[in-house]
């Protein structure tokens, strides 16, 4: 390499010397003209004084020959002064020219070194593969990209090597290039779609990249993986925690169960699993109970009356409100509830899940209610004093309209 930038320094002083020996002649030849002219002129104003002396020039034509001897030096002057900057710019242009030559060797140069890289990696690849598979901690972030760049070389003369492919992948995956990694375990898959370590690794990059659709796909590669070898629990941990991302819960649930089989109750990991198992069984439950509700979707016809005692004590300008509550009172929130001016009694109202307040909690959710009825002074459905009100406790049917009768019968204080 050193020879190599020897060689370089000499030819660029080689070029430089092109280009400013002729100039140099160039200046010399210069200076010799203008000498030579000068003498010249000099002997032809001395042979115009001779002839007016003899009487062949008159002081006129004598002055006129001097005059045009003077324009005509002055020209060729101005004519070697322009040829003098066209070669000082000649000199400029080649100077440039000697620079981009040099910087064209530099480039040059960095691309020998880039050979010898590649040649180092060819060398190194088969030592740093062998370390790689025996997961050598030691193997630094130039390892993988030297061993990176030997395998790629590889690849190209026997493409069809699926542990190769698989090593690039996993390769590429720590130097945190998810895209290469990804297309090149699918390479690695053509030739040996079936190998499971392969498409565990697959499946990992998958799940790197972050995105939807990638993350389902890591599900069906993990479903694969399970379906070639039914115990293998690093698959069933990675499929549960995948299928809880992808809001599966039901498959979640399963692979958590299945992987409680295969560890020790003595395992500090036994009982964050049985954990997570029983949060998912309480969602599921609670989910099949809201579906349930919504699909038996049971309604109470209500006849609301007022007792004569309490008539005169209607306000005018009041609100009825009809709700059905929990009956305990855990819940105070209604179930149903509608709100109307008021009018005359009696009048009939229907509850159902139509009148929820909250899309997950529902009439539907209810085995009893408590059906209330007040008159309100206002638009607001809290309890306050001197509002009206009845209500009764009721068991709610599915299959069938439940139709009850309320009579507003007292005071509230």
């Amino acid at each position: 390499m050193i020879n190599y930038y020897i060689g370089t320094a000499v030819c660029v002083l080689a070029a430089l010397l092109f280009v400013l020996f002729p100039w140099f002649t160039k200046q010399k030849e210069h200076s010799n003209k203008t000498l030579s002219n000068k003498k010249l002129i000099k002997q032809r104003l001395d042979e115009l004084e001779f002839e007016r002396q003899q009487g062949l020039l008159s002081d006129t034509d004598k002055q006129q020959s001097e005059n045009e001897l003077t324009l005509a030096f002055l020209d060729e002057a101005k004519s070697q002064d322009t040829q003098q900057v066209s070669s000082k710019l000649v000199l400029v242009i080649g100077g440039l020219l000697s620079v981009l030559i040099g910087a064209g060797v530099y480039w040059h140069a960095n691309q020998v070194q880039r050979i010898d890289n590649w040649q180092i990696a060819q060398k190194q690849t088969s030592s740093l593969g062998q370390r790689m598979l025996q997961g050598d901690q030691a193997l630094t972030i130039q390892d993988l990209q030297t061993f990176a760049l030997g395998l790629r070389t590889k690849l190209v003369e026997t493409p069809e090597d699926a542990i190769g492919w698989m090593l690039l992948g996993r390769v590429s995956g720590a130097l945190n290039r998810v895209d290469d990694a990804i297309q090149a375990f699918e390479k690695s898959l053509q030739y040996d779609p079936n190998n499971t370590g392969t498409l565990a690794s697959f499946a990992q990059a998958l799940l790197m990249s972050g995105e939807e659709q990638q993350v389902l796909q890591a599900k069906r590669v993990l479903l694969h993986i399970l379906s070639l070898e039914p115990e293998n629990t690093n698959a069933m941990g990675v499929l549960a925690i995948v299928a809880s991302e992808l809001k599966d819960q039901e498959l979640a649930l399963e692979n958590w169960q299945r992987l409680l089989e295969f560890i020790p109750a003595t395992d500090a990991n036994y009982a964050a699993v049985q954990q997570r198992i029983s949060q998912l069984e309480q969602e599921l439950n609670q989910a099949d109970n809201t579906n349930q509700a919504m699909t038996d979707s049971k309604r109470v016809l209500i006849t609301v009356d007022i007792s004569q005692s309490l008539k005169a004590k209607l306000p005018a300008n009041g609100f009825l409100f009809v709700f059905a509550q929990e009956p305990t009172g855990a819940v105070r929130m209604p179930a149903a509830v509608v709100k109307m001016p008021l009018s005359r009694f009696p009048v009939v109202i229907e509850l159902s899940n139509d009148n929820a307040m909250m899309p997950n909690y529902t009439l539907s959710q209810l085995e009893q209610a408590k059906l209330v009825a007040r008159i309100s002074l206002d638009e607001n459905v809290a309890q306050a004093p001197g509002e009206l009100q009845g209500e009764i406790l009721v068991t709610l049917n599915a299959d069938e309209i439940t139709e009850e009768t309320i009579t507003i019968n007292r005071e509230l204080e």
